[in-house]
């Protein structure tokens, strides 16, 4: 009798480099270690039953990825989840996890919006952070957000509008005593991808620098406060709870 289990987990520091297509052998080295009774697909090369709803572009950080895994034997998830995360690279860490009963919608369709953070350094921040406030107020308001996404094989106009569903602009201290601008939107998974760096676009009329840090922070449902995330419930702010974080 298999057991599939989804989790919730990171990617960050130096596993924010690797690649989707090394994504699945560096959970395969973690399971074999772990020495847990993963499930295997069928045919010439069988890989362990370990699938993830999307690809985080490379260079992002994440608090917010996930994965469903199918077991062919019972295991405890606290102790067993907890021994596969200690196997997994520095960064890369099981958060949650939820059992998955039959008949349970698939994983992507419990990933409706995404909740993604842009971190400023410590750098004229009430400036920095009210012109984000008034271009926040803007876009909102705007039927249409077109930006030009470069790419090698040759540009694309990429319209942000439709995927915008809210963004806030705050201040958060950093862990060195500073002050930095923080930006959080929830953005639809569903329809043309729409990545933070072309958010950043639209908002940015050359006056606005490249963010420190892009962060995928949780996915699941959009709530007038900010995002409910898909395994735990729990509603993560718009606006970041500094004390609840710090916590």
């Amino acid at each position: 009798m298999t057991q599939r289990y989804r989790i919730r987990w990171t990617k960050e520091g130096r596993t924010r480099y690797i690649s989707a297509r090394d994504l699945t052998s560096v959970w395969e080295r973690g399971l074999r270690r772990a020495d847990l009774p993963i499930a295997y697909s069928e045919g010439f090369t069988p890989h362990p039953k370990v699938s993830f709803p999307d690809a985080l572009p490379v260079g992002y950080a994440s608090t917010g990825e996930y994965a469903e895994l199918t077991f062919v034997a019972p295991i405890v998830p606290d102790r067993d989840l907890a021994r596969l995360s200690a196997t997994l690279p520095t960064g890369m860490d099981i958060t949650t996890y939820l059992a998955v009963p039959d008949g349970a919608p698939k994983l992507a369709r419990m990933l409706k919006a995404t909740l993604w953070e842009l971190v400023w350094p410590p750098n004229d921040v009430a400036e920095l952070t009210e012109l984000l406030h008034r271009r926040s107020r803007e876009l909102v308001a705007s039927e249409r957000a077109e930006v030009v996404r470069r790419r090698p094989d040759g540009d694309r106009i990429i319209d942000v509008r439709p995927a915008l569903l809210t963004l806030a602009a705050s201040t958060r201290p950093t862990e060195g005593g500073d002050v930095c601008t923080v930006l959080r939107a929830v953005l639809r998974n569903d329809g043309p991808t729409v990545r933070p760096t072309d958010l950043h676009a639209a908002l940015s009329r050359d006056d606005i620098a490249e963010p420190l840090r892009y962060r995928r922070v949780a996915q699941g449902e959009a709530v007038d406060a900010g995002l409910r995330e898909a395994l735990s419930d729990a509603v993560v702010p718009l606006v970041p709870d500094v004390d609840a974080e710090a916590a």
